[in-house]
């Protein structure tokens, strides 16, 4: 299906003359995608997998009979606000999107540290952990596409996502070693330390008032 709407519903403006791509510069880069990659490498390192998120709701007492259908749920909340928080990046500017967006997020994962019961409050933190993880993502790319030079917009793309995915990994293996040494509460709250530190590099380097 994907490769019939590509063969019969893509259509490309005819092709420009071809011209020499602009050098690969850091500092050509505009200042909200150096601080938005700075702050990616950093999320990527707070970032919550999803099998530590189904371990600790399966640890907080949910059957793993409902495992599924939570993990579900977690999608159809992505989706429902991902519209929404885009319209809003839209209209208040990608920068206090990304930064409230981001600082729930680290709220959100202290208070996760603190649950230990299965129960309406693990149900709810579960699903807005997910809703608030899509809320941001549109603005981030969003961003690039606004600052970045025109010549270097899919290379921007590509550091972007090249930092953010190498730290997953390191990432992951911090956060499940700090769950094993100091445990649950302990991790979450590095994760969240972590995030507003993310936020702190992407503020800084955001600061003008043109990038409100």
């Amino acid at each position: 299906l994907v490769l019939l709407c590509l063969g019969f519903g893509l259509r490309e403006p005819p092709a420009a003359p071809a011209q020499p791509p602009a050098p690969l510069r850091w500092g050509l880069l505009d200042k909200p995608v150096r601080g938005l990659i700075g702050a990616a490498g950093v999320m990527a390192l707070a970032s919550v997998p999803d099998a530590f998120l189904v371990l600790w709701a399966f640890q907080g007492g949910v059957a793993v009979l409902w495992l599924p259908l939570l993990w579900a749920a977690a999608h159809a909340a992505r989706a429902a606000v991902s519209i929404p928080a885009g319209r809003l990046s839209d209209r208040l500017g990608r920068r206090p999107v990304m930064i409230g967006g981001w600082l729930i997020r680290a709220l959100l994962l202290v208070i996760m540290g603190t649950v230990h019961q299965e129960g309406p409050l693990l149900w709810g933190l579960f699903l807005a952990y997910a809703a608030a993880t899509a809320g941001t993502e549109g603005a981030e790319r969003a961003l690039i596409g606004d600052h970045a030079p025109t010549q270097q917009k899919g290379t921007a793309f590509g550091i972007y996502h090249l930092v953010s995915g190498l730290l997953v990994l390191p990432g992951a293996v911090l956060l499940g070693g700090l769950w094993q040494t100091i445990g649950q509460r302990g991790a979450f709250t590095v994760a969240a330390a972590l995030t507003v530190l993310g936020v702190g590099i992407f503020g800084w380097q955001t600061r003008r008032p043109a990038y409100a």
